[in-house]
Parts: structure tokens; sequence; C-alpha cells
């Protein structure tokens, strides 16, 4: 196996907690698979194979873990998306929806249609059609479909910070460079300031203690509980490296909930007043929490850190069939 650390500057980000959709709340760390995906995604750049082949391999027997290095501010962006490159959208999806559809239609629209032959379900295949066909009669409709069928707006919140470790125990043993340039959605770049191979770990297995982290812990994995915080910190749900794989798995219906499950996240909440106004700010804490049954703790000198490390991995994920 091989430890791989990084530090990254996002400056900012959005990685979508689980279940959300149009108001896309972000987790203010990225969770296990998200970093699994950008080490996949390297890795699969530097060797000229698939994506998922590479993510085959990144995504079992691993882990991956974010620490904070500065303070985190959330802000909410209004997106609006343009699915005009959705070629495949389709006009109807159900056959049942063809009379509805074209009964809503403008008058006027659909004597112009007949006349031209054009209400034809087989040139009406797709959105584009329509709006190709709606260009050609040069009808006043074109703007109001174009607006309301190839546009869209979502709220999405954002994690804005100056910079993030991120690393993961993987299971080979060459090195090699992250190049990933997005960290959650498209929109969030990254750079990669530095990164450093740990060839010196320990990967202890425990059942019982206390144990300090700079990382999230999982509370539980699967259906069995690990740990229990004793301390008053976030509890988010995140998701584990196999997640990213059951949901491009092409052979199997994705098992999500499976790869969910809450976390303690190493940041403290405080209310700070800046220009007149009260801003939330969530800062880099250790968490201490109480095994409750058997996990590893992987432990190592981060050269990136200047600090000794320990990490809470849970033993299903390393051992994984």
């Amino acid at each position: 196996m091989l430890l791989i650390e990084t530090l990254i500057s996002p400056f900012f980000f959005s990685v979508r907690i689980p279940g959300a959709y149009q108001v896309a709340e972000a987790s203010p760390l990225p969770p296990p698979s998200t970093i699994g995906g950008a080490f996949a995604y390297s890795y699969a750049l530097w060797k000229g194979v698939n994506f998922l082949e590479a993510l085959e391999i990144f995504a079992k027997n691993s882990w991956y873990y974010a620490i904070p290095i500065g303070d985190i501010v959330f802000s909410s962006i209004i997106l609006r998306r343009s699915r005009l490159l959705q070629v495949r959208e389709p006009f109807v999806r159900r056959p049942d929806d063809w009379k509805r559809v074209i009964d809503a239609l403008p008058p006027d629209l659909k004597e112009q249609m007949k006349k031209h032959n054009l209400l034809d379900r087989s040139k009406l295949r797709y959105r584009h059609d329509f709006l190709r066909i709606l260009r050609t009669l040069k009808h006043e409709y074109y703007w109001k479909y174009y607006t309301s069928t190839f546009f869209d707006a979502m709220i999405r919140r954002y994690v804005f910070t100056n910079g993030l470790y991120i690393a993961g125990i993987i299971p080979i043993e060459e090195a090699f460079p992250l190049v990933s340039t997005r960290l959650g959605d498209t929109e969030s770049y990254i750079g990669v300031k530095r990164i450093s191979v740990v060839n010196q770990f320990r990967l202890q297995k425990i059942s019982t203690g206390i144990i300090r982290s700079p990382s999230y812990a999982p509370i539980s994995y699967g259906d069995k509980r690990l740990l229990l915080p004793k301390g008053d910190w976030p509890i988010q749900l995140l998701t584990w490296p196999r997640y990213l794989l059951d949901r491009l798995s092409k052979h199997k219906k994705p098992s999500r909930n499976v790869y969910i499950s809450p976390v303690v996240l190493p940041l403290r909440r405080e209310i700070r007043r800046i220009n007149g106004k009260d801003i939330e700010v969530f800062i880099p804490s250790e968490i201490v929490v109480e095994i409750r049954s058997e996990v590893y703790v992987l432990e190592y000198d981060s050269s990136l850190l200047n600090t000794r490390v320990k990490i809470i991995v849970p033993t299903q994920a390393i051992f994984e069939e």
C-alpha cells in the first residue's frame, strides 16, 4: 500500500451532500469518495487508462481524508446552467404525454405546424428538434421555449478557504502525480501546491480507547457503529470511496446508502462580525472520539503538516470484497 499526501489551494469548492438537489447544500470538507475520484482521475491520465478502470483500483481497499488548514466560510451562489448541449433530451418522455404537450401549444403555432406537416412524432424526437422547427417558422414562441427548456437555475453553496490537506492510503506501490484540476462540481477548480509520498506509516487495529484526530472520523460504516464523539463537533453525512464506483456501475443498481454514513467533522463553529455583519466561520479543530468497535488507526509523520497525524479508518473499507 502507498500513502500520498498533498496540499491544495481550492479557494472555493462545492461538494454536494448526499440527497441535496435543487438547493445544493455543500459539505465543508471533501468526502473520501470525492478525493478518491480525484486520485483515480490523476492515475488514469498518468497511466493512460480509462477512468473507470482506475476507479476500480482506487475505490476498493483504500481510504481518503481531508484536514482543514484554514478557516472555512460558506457562501450561496445562484447558478444558471445551460442545457443546450443535452441533445438527447426527449421532446416527450412518455407516449401518453404527446397529446397533452401538443394541445398546450399556441393555437396559431399548431396550425402552422399542421400546414407544414411538422406535427409528426418522428420529426419531434428531441427538444432541439422542436426548437429548430420554431426557428424555421420564425414563431415568437421560440424564445419562450428556448429560455424555459434549455436553461435552469439552482442555488449551490460554495466553501471558501485558503487551503486544504488531502491524502489517501491506496492499494498500489507506485507513486504518481496528482493532476486533478477540480474538487467537487465542474466550477470547483483547484491547484496542487505540494505533494509527498509517505513510505513509513503504521496501520494499527484497535477496538477501544480515546483517539484524537485532525481529520473527520466515521461514526458508523454500513450498519456497524464505530465510535462516539467526546465533544460538540458538527456531524454530517459523507460518502465513502465505493460510493462513486457503485454510482457509475452499469451492471447493478447502485446501493448508495451502503456507502453513506455520518461523520464527526474536525471543525468548530464561530460567529464573527465583519463589516457590520455576522459571519458563520468554521475553524479547524482536532476531534476526540471514543472507539466502540474495531477500527484501524493510521499513524504517520506528515512532512507537509510538520506533525504526526492519526486517522481513523474503518476496517471494512481496507479489506472490502
